[in-house]
């Protein structure tokens, strides 16, 4: 095993947050090879069949990782769960370090070196948003505005002509998208397993660190179970105090 961030630590990184997931072997920050997971599998299962197949191709063996990499958030909560599950469990059997990092981050991290700041955005379903804004200075990418969750009409009322967005949810708003507001090429907009490596790289170099039994995914907001929950606890509270 590499020691620390030496250039030639080994790394599996780990993309599970969208129906478009996707698993990649790098080297310090070289991509060795990346794989997209097999869509008409559930998530459990084309994960460890694509692992499988990406290690045997590129002849290593679990032990042979220093890192486990995984996008932790935000994204689909089952897809998530999987994801940090699989990692985890990599980690505890392996010995590997493991790091979680955001999801949007790693989006951004793909992007063209030459724009300026640039929303990235995902779907949070109930036509809601989850969203970032971010800027490159050098080869870093810098968040200017964290993840938080927005009404899909506020995000679009709050543009301005210039602005740069990308990402998934894009492919659905591009239609709806005030005049002057710019898009980045599609090929940049879905998470790649790639950019997670790298981006875990990076933060793992710079002395970032993961703790095995503390990592969990970053929803950003409760499930609709838990909010109905909420809810009906809220209403029994009412009643109570009437």
């Amino acid at each position: 095993m590499a020691i620390g961030g030496e250039i030639d630590m080994k790394s599996l990184a780990i993309e599970t947050t969208t129906r478009c997931g996707s698993l990649a072997l790098l080297e310090g920050d070289t991509v060795v090879a990346e794989r997209e997971l097999d869509s008409n599998l559930r998530s459990a299962a084309s994960i460890t069949v694509c692992l499988r197949e990406l290690m045997c191709e590129n002849k290593l063996v679990p032990k042979d990782l220093d890192l486990i990499a995984v996008a932790s958030g935000p994204g689909s909560f089952t897809g998530l769960r999987v994801g940090v599950t699989v990692a985890k469990t990599l980690a505890y059997a392996t010995g590997a370090e493991v790091l979680g990092v955001n999801t949007l981050e790693a989006i951004a991290v793909g992007s063209p070196e030459e724009i300026g700041p640039w929303w990235t955005v995902l779907e949070a379903q109930r036509q809601q948003l989850f969203a970032a804004i971010f800027v490159r200075r050098g080869i870093e990418v810098e968040t200017i505005r964290a993840t938080h969750i927005v009404d899909i009409e506020i995000w679009l009322d709050q543009l301005s002509p210039g602005d740069v967005v990308m990402g998934p949810a894009i492919a659905k708003l591009v239609a709806r998208l005030p005049e002057g507001i710019r898009t980045h090429d599609p090929k940049f907009w879905q998470p790649r397993a790639a950019c997670v490596g790298q981006l875990a790289f990076a933060k793992f170099n710079s002395g970032l660190r993961d703790d095995l039994w503390k990592l969990t995914p970053q929803y950003f907001r409760k499930s609709a179970a838990e909010e109905k929950a909420d809810s009906a606890s809220e209403r029994t509270g009412d009643r109570g105090q009437g």
